[in-house]
């Protein structure tokens, strides 16, 4: 195996360049892959941009990415060079409280691939061999790169404890939105998405929510009362991670109701109204990363029951 690689190292403020980088060799518990695929995120431009806390440069950008397995580290006797497989980076202490009692995602030393670790804009990168998962045969590279992007809002969904017949709103059609959307559809719910732009809007609607509305054209909360009798969503489900949507949720959950934070904008604060969370004894829940997410997502695209 060669012994550098080509990297888009991120060196400084909006500034990439191309550079051979040492392999990195991998430790106890790892395993090299060779890259095949890897997608852009929205936190890679925060980074690049320097509006994210997690990602100091210099730095190999990048976190949703498949590939196949190149090198073993000791202890990563469950994979073998060739291997089809997709990556959930993450990095954990397996010491932690989190750690201990199954709940990883929420290891108190948590490092993310192109945040804290070099990324999957290169050649090769680093995976935890317990946080590999096969991709299905009869998926693509390019297709396994979204098993990231899915498992996110998978994990959010199953938070919710939606049921069937419940009124979802989802603020933001991105990618995240569009998932979330897909997954609520399928727990039986009646979804409205909310996003300014009319593009994203054709393909909420195209994946098949009920209702598609712009902000900028018509009042998010009237529409969403007049569709509930006045009593407000079941569900809301903030997708974006900007004050202003961040603070509406309240608005628009019912007495009772749920509400599913995807989104943050990093601040300490915001202004919400937690007046009403009390008074109306809303449940206000957060979400990070994926919990055991990875592989429903996969089987859900192995048969074709996510759009992407």
């Amino acid at each position: 195996m060669e012994s550098t690689m080509k990297a888009a190292v991120l060196k400084d403020l909006e500034t990439i360049a191309i550079e051979d980088v040492p392999v990195p060799e991998p430790k106890d518990g790892e395993v090299l892959v060779e890259v095949r695929a890897s997608a852009l995120c929205g936190s890679d431009l925060a980074g690049y941009t320097g509006q994210h806390s997690m990602i100091k440069w210099p730095i190999i950008l990048g976190h949703e990415a498949s590939g196949v397995v190149a090198k073993c580290g000791r202890g990563a006797d469950n994979w073998s060079p060739g291997d089809p497989v997709t990556i959930e980076p993450l990095f954990t202490c397996k010491k932690c409280h989190a750690c201990r009692t199954g709940k990883y995602h929420l290891c108190s030393s948590l490092k993310f691939a192109g945040h804290q670790m070099h990324g999957t804009f290169a050649k090769y990168v680093i995976a935890e061999s317990g946080f590999l998962h096969r991709k299905p045969e009869n998926v693509s590279f390019r297709e396994a790169v979204l098993t990231e992007p899915a498992a996110s809002p998978l994990h959010a969904i199953e938070r919710c404890d939606i049921r069937l017949g419940d009124f979802v709103v989802i603020i933001g059609s991105g990618v995240t939105g569009l998932f979330a959307l897909q997954y609520a559809l399928s727990k039986g719910a009646e979804v409205l998405i909310s996003d300014p732009e009319e593009f994203k809007l054709k393909i909420a609607g195209d994946f098949g929510a009920n209702y598609i509305l712009n902000p900028g054209k018509l009042d998010l909360r009237k529409r969403v009362m007049a569709l509930t009798g006045g009593m407000g969503a079941d569900c809301v489900v903030e997708a974006v991670g900007i004050s202003e949507t961040l603070a509406s949720t309240v608005s628009l959950v019912k007495r009772g109701g749920t509400i599913l934070l995807i989104g943050y904008s990093e601040k300490e604060s915001e202004p919400f109204d937690l007046s009403t969370v009390t008074l109306a004894e809303l449940t206000v829940l957060g979400m990070l990363a994926y919990f055991n997410d990875f592989p429903a997502a996969l089987k859900l695209m192995s048969l074709g029951r996510l759009k992407a």
